[in-house]
């Protein structure tokens, strides 16, 4: 009897776990970045008329595609990583196909070299080389990640940064534009997130972000009345600029910094020192300017005028993901303070100073800290007639969705 019971159990155990090790079971898009994703074949969608996440864009002699295996999440397997924040459940894996392919229809264009850029009324920025490369790493689009990295590393400046301005496809080489901090930070994260997408690749991901991270402390940081701060570039801002000594709060990316001390330890203390100054100037400007925040500030978080506009916009953002990687009180109180502004202006979309998702999206995000407020924001900012078209707000749109649909991986 004893032997037939063990019998029994044994069997029901390998089903279980051949159960578990199901690919195609209903768990798998609640997965975030795996070892193996994104090998394998290609398919795309002839005829449909916008490009597929899939499908492969031409253009210049090159032609890029994702190589995600047919039939599989584009967003891998593996377990996810704790997500703090609330989610959305109508932001399918379905949506955010649709809306990628979206995005590089209309922003996404090949050079004759085999470079990618992200195109903004004819010109080309590293913020949007950047934001390029966190979507496509996100969709596990792999060849137009590289294609984006490719022009980063043929624009840089002699500090070993992307310049901030280029023309479209413009030749190889500094065209002492200066760089972006925000940029900068933006590839140093997509990096890593490649570096965990996409482990056994020859390209060097993580020794890339790490170099570039190093760079970025150098360059990029100062410390001002001992406070450690983000300076905007590497050519202006910060304390050490006497005639426009400035910061840009919307650069700040906390969860970022404590990404970045994770793995790169002698650069540690800088990077989580840089996270409390954000916080500390994050709470100055919220008291000052009834919970938004300023374009940009003085170094010591002081006054120069400027209001909540255009690129402070992002700000909501940037402090979200860090409640949703981290879980910070910090980021937790500044959420809700900025959902308290937008309540007692309407609540959303009536909120929002521009009616585009670089305001809206942002807002909902600020949101994540409770579940059904962020539902009705959901709602608020999905049913809302927007002007999505503009590179800026069309390509923060994407990006906010991936971080309201849980999909924008911290990768620890």
């Amino acid at each position: 009897m004893t032997i037939r019971v063990l019998l029994l159990l044994c069997a029901l155990f390998s089903a279980i776990l051949a159960g578990c090790a199901d690919p195609g079971s209903a768990d798998a898009f609640d997965g975030e970045f795996t070892s193996g994703a994104g090998a394998g074949g290609k398919r795309s969608n002839a005829g449909s008329g916008a490009v597929s996440p899939h499908e492969s864009i031409s253009g210049g002699g090159a032609s890029y595609s994702n190589g995600a295996t047919a039939g599989s999440s584009v967003f891998g397997t593996a377990p996810p990583v704790t997500w703090n924040s609330a989610k959305s459940a109508t932001v399918t894996e379905a949506r955010l196909q649709e809306e990628y392919a979206g995005w590089k229809a209309a922003h996404l264009e090949a050079c004759a070299n085999g470079s990618l850029v992200v195109v903004d009324n004819g010109a080309v920025r590293s913020q949007g080389i950047a934001f390029g490369m966190l979507l496509s790493v996100a969709m596990t689009d792999q060849s137009v990640f590289d294609g984006l990295l490719r022009f980063y590393q043929e624009h840089l400046d002699k500090n070993g940064l992307m310049n901030a301005l280029t023309a479209k496809c413009e030749a190889p080489g500094n065209n002492g534009a200066g760089a972006q901090a925000d940029a900068d930070l933006d590839v140093t994260m997509a990096l890593l997130q490649a570096s965990s997408r996409w482990p056994n690749a020859t390209a060097g991901y993580l020794n890339k972000a790490e170099s570039l991270a190093s760079k970025i402390v150098q360059f990029e940081t100062d410390i001002c009345d001992g406070r450690r701060i983000l300076r905007p570039g590497d050519a202006s801002g910060g304390c050490s600029d006497v005639e426009h000594p400035s910061v840009k709060p919307s650069y700040f990316a906390p969860g970022y910094y404590k990404v970045f001390a994770h793995y790169f330890s002698a650069q540690a203390s800088t990077w989580l020192a840089l996270r409390d100054a954000s916080y500390q100037l994050f709470a100055i400007y919220q008291a000052r300017m009834n919970n938004l925040v300023p374009y940009s500030s003085r170094p010591d978080g002081g006054d120069d005028q400027s209001q909540y506009w255009y690129e402070a916009c992002r700000t909501p953002w940037r402090v979200a993901v860090d409640y949703a990687w981290t879980g910070d009180t910090r980021a937790r109180t500044f959420m809700q303070n900025i959902s308290s502004w937008v309540e007692q202006h309407g609540g959303l979309p009536a909120a929002a100073q521009q009616q585009n998702s670089a305001f809206i999206g942002a807002f909902v995000l600020a949101g994540g800290y409770d579940q059904a407020k962020f539902d009705g924001y959901m709602s608020g900012w999905l049913g809302a007639d927007l002007s999505d078209a503009p590179y800026y707000q069309g390509t923060l749109r994407v990006l906010y969705l991936l971080v309201a649909a849980g999909k924008f991986s911290s990768t620890i």
